[in-house]
């Protein structure tokens, strides 16, 4: 098969039955999706060493029927990640996107407090999902399609009135075993994950890529625009999903950012 599908956390995949995933291509899953959907995944990807030895524990310890009967998928952890660092040859310390406030996203940068930089060296961070992306374009599939990274924050519209991002743990699995408990994501992880996903876009121009979404979190997510400013991207929402799996493919008309 020439597809993968790289399925996130976001809230954004209740919406979806993944499970007509199944033998419609490469399932990557991330982290605690294996307390739900095992079945579907070839590859389940967790980089956080305490989520990668609670998948460990839990495949290692259920019981099945028969050696048939347990899942056949790869678990991929911290030290099985590819070790590239998202930085490609003559990109400039200058490459953010225009009137961005909060973080400097090629090392990071707090403009909060006027005279403090706090540098971040993403190029050096890893997440389970930009991994599993990764992943893919290493192991050379055609189409990736990435699905519920829903990146920014639960119920951005309450907030876009405002003319605020939000910030709310937006993860299926949020306060749970091995997950934050906090009730705000980390300010600068949206931008983290958003370089990571154009970095690796930009390093494989002969893989197509599509990020599939909610429409609104496509359309107030105020960054998009230049992450995605490249030619081998293409945004759609979940009906597309649907139509790319019953062999429908002409008939999506992706977005324009």
């Amino acid at each position: 098969m020439d597809t993968a599908f790289i399925v996130g956390n976001g809230e954004s995949r209740n919406i979806f039955p993944i499970t007509e995933l199944k033998d419609k291509g490469t399932v990557y899953g991330c982290n605690a999706i294996y307390r739900d959907y095992p079945e579907i995944c070839d590859y389940i990807v967790a980089v956080n060493p305490p989520m990668y030895e609670e998948i460990l524990e839990w495949y290692n310890s259920v019981k099945y029927r028969s050696a048939r009967s347990k899942p056949n998928l790869k678990i991929i952890g911290p030290e099985d990640v590819s070790k590239w660092n998202y930085i490609i040859t003559g990109d400039s310390i200058n490459d953010v996107p225009q009137g961005l406030k909060l973080y400097r996203i090629w090392r990071g940068g707090d403009y909060r407090k006027p005279n403090v930089i706090r540098t971040i060296d993403f190029s050096n961070s890893r997440g389970s999902g930009c991994s599993a992306v990764l992943h893919a374009a290493e192991a050379g599939f055609k189409n990736i399609i990435i699905m519920a990274f829903d990146i920014m924050g639960s119920n951005q519209t309450n907030y876009q009135d405002r003319g605020e991002v939000s910030r709310e743990q937006n993860n299926i699995y949020k306060s749970s075993r091995n997950y934050p408990q906090r009730m705000n994501m980390k300010a600068y992880l949206k931008y983290e994950w958003l370089y990571h996903l154009r970095q690796t876009i930009r390093r494989f121009p002969d893989t197509n890529f599509y990020f599939i979404n909610r429409l609104e979190y496509i359309r107030l997510n105020p960054y998009l625009r230049w992450y995605f400013r490249l030619k081998n991207i293409k945004c759609g929402i979940y009906a597309d999903l649907k139509r790319w799996i019953d062999d429908q493919k002409n008939d999506i008309q992706w977005l324009k950012l």
